[in-house]
């Protein structure tokens, strides 16, 4: 909580003391990304773990910026479903979203171009069973930044994404258990991908790997002795096909 804190007294005051173009620059882009996921335990976790899955994840980030502000508003979702567990697990289904708000700067660096941004974050990510499910859920405040640097001419670019959210409260469902634990954890997505301004316009398309999840690091079983479950993490994996709109 106080990383997270001090992230966003590092965005109040780069809106005393940074000068940026006061004219609205707003971008929104859609993607496919169709990842691998997996459920892993730390020691000792549970010991029918890991446990791996197909996510079909779709998403959307947002960032509108007024004209005369230098803060704007970004948001960001993600969301799927989830199949093909592994062999023996017995989940039928699922589903997986996270999203983000924040309040964003835009920051020149050279020909470079950074936002920086915090704000709050939740995540859901639940597995059907028949006549019930398992469901991990985290939120809590979160930090990051976007990064894009242009290559050869401008029409090329390397986009660049990390979001951290420190200690988010962390609570785990499971069957009839409903909490089984409570606690914290820790969330991180990242984004990497090359891009292409299309000649003429403003919009983009952009290939790239995306991967998102959250670790357990201090859970307190609800029903002791129960398993003990901190370092075990959830996350997802996968190449991203995205398109950006830019409005000046």
């Amino acid at each position: 909580m106080r990383r997270s804190l001090f992230a966003l007294a590092v965005v109040a005051v780069l809106v005393v003391t940074t000068s940026v173009p006061a004219s609205a620059a707003s971008w929104f882009q859609l993607r496919v990304n169709p990842s691998s996921g997996d459920w892993r335990g730390g020691s000792p976790g549970f010991s029918d773990l890991p446990y791996t899955f197909t996510a079909n994840m779709f998403g959307l980030t947002g960032f509108w910026q007024p004209p005369g502000f230098r803060l704007g508003l970004r948001g960001n979702l993600d969301t799927g479903s989830l199949s093909s567990f592994s062999a023996g697990v017995g989940y039928t289904g699922g589903n997986w979203r996270w999203w983000d708000l924040s309040l964003g700067l835009p920051l020149p660096l050279g020909p470079a171009t950074a936002l920086i941004f915090a704000g709050m974050g939740d995540t859901t990510w639940q597995a059907d069973v028949p006549g019930g499910f398992s469901r991990q859920t985290t939120s809590g405040m979160v930090f990051g930044a976007d990064v894009w640097v242009p290559l050869r001419e401008g029409r090329w670019y390397v986009y660049g994404h990390a979001l951290f959210g420190p200690s988010h409260n962390y609570r785990y469902a499971n069957l009839g258990f409903d909490p089984r634990f409570t606690g914290k954890a820790d969330v991180a997505n990242y984004s990497a991908a090359l891009g292409y301004n299309f000649p003429g316009t403003m919009n983009s398309i952009e290939l790239g790997w995306r991967s998102g999840g959250f670790r357990v690091k201090d859970a307190t079983p609800v029903f002791p002795p129960d398993s003990n479950i901190n370092g075990m993490e959830t996350r997802w994996s996968g190449v991203y096909l995205g398109v950006v709109v830019r409005r000046p």
